[in-house]
Formats: C-alpha cells, structure tokens, sequence
C-alpha cells in the first residue's frame, strides 16, 4: 500500500485583530439565490467546535452551492502515524493534527470531489491548506468529498494538517472569498 503526502501553506494578507467583530457581509456570488431555510455565516464569524456556518462554495465559474459546515474535533496527532511515508528532515519535525468536519450540501449544485477552503491557521499568520494524501491513511480516513455530492448530501470528512515545528494552531479557517470571509473555529 502506498501512501503519498503533498506540503503546502500561504500567508495571510493582512493580521489578524482579536477585536473583529463578524461583518454584516456574507459573500455571495452575482446571480446566486441562496436556498429557502439557509441563512449564511457572516465573515470573520468565531465559532466553538461543533457550531455549523454556512457559505456560498464556489466550484470555478461551474457550479455554486450553499454548505454547512461543522468542525466536529480537532486532534493532535503523532509524526509516528507518518511511519510509512517519505518525509523530509523539516516535515518530520511538523506536529500533525486531525479535523474533522461535517459538510452538508445545501443546493442548488453537485459539489461531487470538489475541494472544501479549510485551512489551519496558525501563530506565524499562516493558512495551511491540507495535506493530500493518496491512499488509504487509517489514523484520518476520508478528506475529499464523495463523487457525487448532490443537494441534500451529507459528509463526513477527516483533513489532515501538517503544522511546521514551533508554530501553534489558532483556528480552523472556512474561507469561501478572501481572508476577510473566514469564518474560524477555536481548537
């Protein structure tokens, strides 16, 4: 069984303030009717683990459809889950943590594969995207969504986080737009 694990991470434009309040704005794409029942997240929204919110994803110019997403747990891992996998010196050293989130697809659009923009965010004012890994990974088993994500659909997935040594996890970040769109969860 082979295993692969692909790094990445960006930095965020501007810093974060701890007295910012959730916007009145709510990112929504020209020409999308956000469905019957669904109310949306404001940017900059702080939730507790647990707590849904829900935004606009946008697949490309494609498709658009509203979700809810939970952040169920936020665990920290162990590098000796890695074992099997080729990591540099720098990337060994990382602490890994397990997020897992419930997504429900709202509508109007299949969502089927599509990425989910959760990011940890973490000290240093960096988002990390997560880790993509090829192949069957026990410790956190599912990070994409199904194939066919239709409206209605439910998920449950498991992303993977690779923070570098040294630096701390502040938040999980839903980021639909800019960074100013990000709905956080407190680890």
């Amino acid at each position: 069984m082979a295993a692969a694990l692909v790094l990445g991470g960006c930095s965020s434009d501007s810093e974060p303030d701890e007295k910012t309040k959730a916007s009145d704005a709510v990112a929504v794409p020209k020409g999308f009717d956000v469905p019957a029942g669904v109310t949306l997240t404001p940017g900059g929204t702080k939730l507790a683990q647990g707590k849904p919110a829900s935004v606009v994803q946008q697949v490309g110019d494609r498709a658009a459809s509203a979700v809810t997403v939970t952040v169920a747990r936020v665990k920290k891992g162990s590098m000796k889950d890695f074992q099997f996998f080729s990591l540099d010196a720098e990337t060994k050293r990382s602490t890994p943590f397990y997020v897992t989130v419930k997504v429900k697809n709202e509508g109007p659009a299949g969502l089927g594969g599509a990425a989910v923009p959760i990011f940890a965010h973490d000290d240093s004012n960096t988002q990390l995207p997560a880790n993509d890994i090829v192949g069957t990974f026990k410790p956190c088993p599912r990070s994409t969504l199904p194939k066919s994500f239709l409206p209605g659909a439910s998920a449950n997935l498991c992303l993977v986080y690779l923070l570098p040594r040294g630096r701390k996890l502040v938040s999980i970040d839903l980021q639909p737009g800019s960074a100013k769109d990000a709905v956080t969860w407190q680890p």
